[in-house]
């Protein structure tokens, strides 16, 4: 059997104990190009040395022309000492290689080239490509519980954008060639979450997917599905709009038949007929959606939410409210996540605001809470008053945790507040709700701190893309007001176009101009001075760290950030 720490459906943790044998080296490419011997990181030098090294682990085993690593190197632009430069890089990877314990591979020199054995090295490509065949063949047997291991398994090997910041016309294409089966993996996973009934999963992964590829309309059509699995027909119908004006914004085309068809079966659905009301027995209630994978910082805010929505002897009523984009709803779910062992009988979460910005009626609002509850459609009165009835006669005697979202203008959340003692309600809008609850159950939600948005930014675009472009980063994140919404929307922008540099990006979102997929809408500056317009000045950038905006990070131990990569 393969020991647990090199197994090929998973890749190996640095810190994995080390086996009595020595260990294979492995190699990733699926993100910057890094490498392990056991639970020490390789240096692999310079960012150009690392990139050759990617070229032959590409094509291991395979012969590699001079001319081809001159060309994958720098394009059109190589200098007459490219070859001998080629022939530096080898020399110092044969050292390098040849030092390491265990089957490492070993570069050859074969006719004008070279070529690297592979030895027992694994690469997370490869590793890749094996563990989304077998999602697909376990797909195929009708297999789905492990059709989903293997094809997350596949997904968890990515550490960013693949081959690190490499920027020549064949590495534009190879990273293409590899972000397109990502997005089939995504693809494949989200259909069987889907398969499964784990929607809120699926949503939370395609949103993100969507995020590096609006236009791919097969990841549109799975949203939307789940979002309609999910009971959420008004946003199901909303995300069709938005995948519709997008497709004839960018690409003047329309929707095709798979979403067109997906839409109008949506719109043929009947609402369930009212039956008498029904008081289901206690259970487990349904979940929230899982927090974002690139959620950071926020630890204040976390610990008032801890220390005050669990009181086990009364009810409890919290705002949670901010300027548009600062990451309300994701700190909201976080929250959710990190109490679920509080309330044991469950987390529920509904919208407040329709998609068209108007509030919702309390009585569909309840139809979904209680629907999640257990109690059967069919068993769901018809008036919103026995509806509030049935829910106030559901939740006794239960400990739940209720959030609350997109608290708009005239929504009434008091119909669905729970009275049972234990129930805490997390009310989450840009303002609070009717009479707003005193100080100390209000937390106001204002920009990142630095460190936490350039964080935020290099979790999606890659952090080695942004330390080559310090300075535009710190300004990038200063444009976008320290907000996570512009940030991602930003990214998504960066993402779209690998070639884009990080100043231009900045640049326009700052003037306005350069119309794209993503529209960035920036509300009014963050409170407390905290983050003027400009206010960031990054000087002194060297070893990864930045100067912080004074106003906002006063203490002197707060000025210098450095990057932590994930």
């Amino acid at each position: 059997m393969t020991p647990e720490n090199t197994f090929p459906g998973r890749w190996p943790a640095p810190d994995a104990p080390a086996a009595t044998a020595a260990p294979a080296p492995r190699f990733s490419l699926l993100g910057p190009v890094r490498a392990w011997s056991g639970t020490a990181e390789i240096d692999l030098g310079s960012p150009q040395q690392r990139a050759l090294l990617a070229i032959l682990l590409l094509r291991r085993d395979q012969p590699v022309p001079c001319e081809h690593a001159v060309r994958a190197l720098w394009g059109d632009t190589a200098p007459r000492s490219a070859d001998t430069t080629v022939r530096t890089y080898i020399y110092r990877l044969r050292r390098l290689l040849g030092d390491l314990a265990g089957d490492a591979p070993e570069i050859r020199k074969q006719g004008g080239g070279y070529l690297l054995t592979a030895g027992g090295a694994t690469l997370d490509t490869e590793l890749f490509r094996d563990l989304l065949a077998r999602g697909r063949e376990d797909r195929d047997r009708s297999e789905p519980g492990a059709a989903l291991g293997h094809l997350r398994d596949a997904l968890a090997l990515w550490r960013g954008t693949p081959f690190g910041d490499a920027d020549t016309p064949y590495f534009t294409a190879e990273r293409e060639r590899w972000e397109q089966l990502r997005s089939a993996a995504t693809e494949e996973l989200a259909a069987v979450q889907i398969g499964l009934g784990r929607y809120a999963e699926a949503v939370a992964m395609l949103e993100t997917a969507l995020a590096g590829r609006p236009l791919w309309e097969k990841l549109w059509e799975l949203r939307i599905r789940a979002l309609a699995g999910l009971g959420r027909r008004a946003d199901a119908l909303a995300a069709y709009q938005d995948a519709r004006r997008l497709l004839h914004t960018e690409l003047g085309l329309e929707p095709g038949p798979g979403l067109r068809e997906l839409h109008r079966g949506i719109l043929a659905l009947e609402p369930p007929a009212p039956a008498a009301p029904a008081v289901p027995p206690a259970g487990r209630a349904g979940e929230p959606p899982r927090p974002p994978a690139d959620f950071v910082g926020r630890t204040a805010e976390l610990a008032v939410l801890t220390e005050r929505l669990t009181f086990p002897h009364r009810m409890v009523v919290m705002s949670l409210t901010g300027p548009a984009g600062t990451g309300k709803t994701a700190l909201a779910l976080r929250a959710a996540h990190d109490l679920r062992s509080r309330f044991p009988d469950g987390r529920l979460y509904a919208r407040l605001g329709a998609p068209d910005g108007t509030p919702r009626p309390p009585g569909d609002v309840l139809g979904e809470l209680l629907t999640a509850l257990g109690v059967p459609a069919a068993g769901l009165p018809a008036h919103a008053a026995e509806r509030a009835a049935l829910w106030r006669r559901t939740t006794d005697g239960r400990r739940l945790l209720l959030v609350l979202d997109d608290v708009v203008p005239g929504a009434r959340p008091d119909p669905l507040l729970p009275v049972s003692p234990g129930c805490a309600v997390l009310l989450v809008g840009r303002r609070p709700a009717g009479e707003p609850p005193p100080p100390d159950r209000t937390v106001v939600l204002d920009g990142l701190t630095l460190a936490d948005a350039l964080q935020l930014l290099g979790a999606v675009v890659g952090h080695e893309r942004l330390r080559h472009e310090a300075e535009p980063s710190a300004r990038l994140v200063s444009t976008c007001e320290y907000r996570p919404g512009p940030l991602r929307a930003a990214a998504a922008r960066l993402l779209a176009d690998p070639r884009r540099s990080v100043r231009e990006v900045e640049r326009e979102l700052r003037t306005g101009a350069g119309a794209g997929p993503v529209e960035l809408r920036l509300g009014r500056p963050p409170a407390r001075g905290a983050h003027p317009s400009h206010g960031v000045c990054p000087r002194a950038v060297a070893a990864g760290a930045h100067a912080a905006d004074a106003r906002r990070d006063s203490d002197a131990g707060r000025m210098s950030v450095q990057w932590r990569s994930t």
